[in-house]
């Protein structure tokens, strides 16, 4: 049986035509950093059983490579996204099965079909979906045998992919979980127990391999008249503020927390003069806000005998010699 079918009950979003939702998609799945998760195996092997294939493979797609994040009897492996078969699934939306692919025309760009030793011939695949229908990938069936397939084989097959995305989905629904755990709600920062926790790896990095690592405190000025003079909602206002000018200040593997009240942290791992231009982005975090609005800043470097406790520590000392040397700059009569 040689068709290309649609994948019943399921909302089809091409990949090609939400390049953008689909990356996003796989994002959320996390699963390109838990390659052989033992469900997914263990879908693929009902897979190659049903259809009598040698292989079977989930696979998905970010914006350069076609992944193969879980397996049977095949490799756990990346290939180029434009070479891949299933390419053609996943940018139509629609599975497709054929029982010999070097003789199907639509795979005359592919160098699994053009192989001269081992070349691809039986090939089932089907769309999966994730994230309110977005393509992420599919579920492959193929061997170097041409067979044909009933069906029953085929709706079988169906049947599995429609497991595959039911897991992908509760995938999803945990990674949205974990994430949520982590983070303070009203700024997005982690929370506190994360913070010390990336602090503490951080610190540990820095024993490894020399490092240089910076932790600041960061604490909102006079924030308690911000909430009485122009209400608490502009107060929560100010802290998603400042938690999100200081995401602009760091890079992505660095972290920005919220300690508590109005008061944040950030962990840097820094090199050469970083350290003194990061403190002075940081001391510009609260630009731009109205009413006007102003931090008090602590940033140290790592010493060697630092654990958690101790940096924070020399960090929140140094916050407040910042808040106290401001204070009396703008007092009058200071020069």
């Amino acid at each position: 049986m040689g068709l290309t079918t649609d994948q019943p009950s399921r909302q089809q979003e091409p990949f090609a035509s939400a390049p953008e939702r689909r990356l996003a998609a796989v994002a959320d799945l996390g699963l390109l950093e838990r390659v052989g998760d033992p469900v997914l195996t263990a879908l693929t092997r009902l897979a190659r059983a049903v259809t009598g294939a040698d292989s079977a493979g989930v696979h998905i797609f970010d914006a350069e490579s076609q992944h193969r994040v879980a397996a049977a009897g095949a490799p756990l492996e990346a290939h180029p996204a434009q070479d891949a078969m299933c390419r053609l699934v996943v940018e139509g939306g629609r599975a497709i099965v054929t029982p010999d692919a070097t003789a199907d025309r639509r795979f005359d760009y592919s160098s699994f079909t053009r192989d001269a030793e081992a070349p691809v011939r039986f090939y089932a695949s089907l769309p999966l979906h994730s994230g309110g229908g977005v393509v992420v990938g599919t579920l492959c069936a193929f061997d170097g045998e041409a067979r044909e397939l009933s069906e029953d084989q085929v709706a079988h097959l169906q049947d599995i992919a429609q497991l595959v995305c039911a897991h992908l989905d509760l995938m999803r629904v945990a990674s949205d979980l974990g994430r949520a755990a982590q983070l303070d709600p009203l700024t997005g920062a982690v929370n506190r127990v994360i913070f010390d926790d990336r602090l503490a790896q951080a610190l540990a990095r820095r024993r490894r391999r020399d490092t240089t690592v910076l932790a600041a405190v960061i604490d909102l000025d006079d924030f308690k008249a911000i909430n009485d003079t122009h209400g608490h909602g502009r107060g929560d206002a100010a802290l998603q503020w400042v938690a999100q000018r200081l995401h602009d200040c760091v890079r992505a593997e660095d972290t920005v927390g919220r300690l508590g009240g109005d008061e944040f942290g950030v962990v840097a791992e820094v090199s050469g003069g970083d350290p003194a231009r990061l403190l002075q982005r940081l001391r510009g975090a609260a630009a731009g806000f109205e009413p006007a609005l102003t931090l008090s800043v602590g940033a140290v470097v790592a010493d060697d005998g630092d654990d958690v406790d101790t940096i924070l520590e020399r960090a929140d000392q140094a916050m407040y010699a910042d808040k106290v040397h401001r204070k009396r700059s703008r007092a009058p009569g200071a020069r």
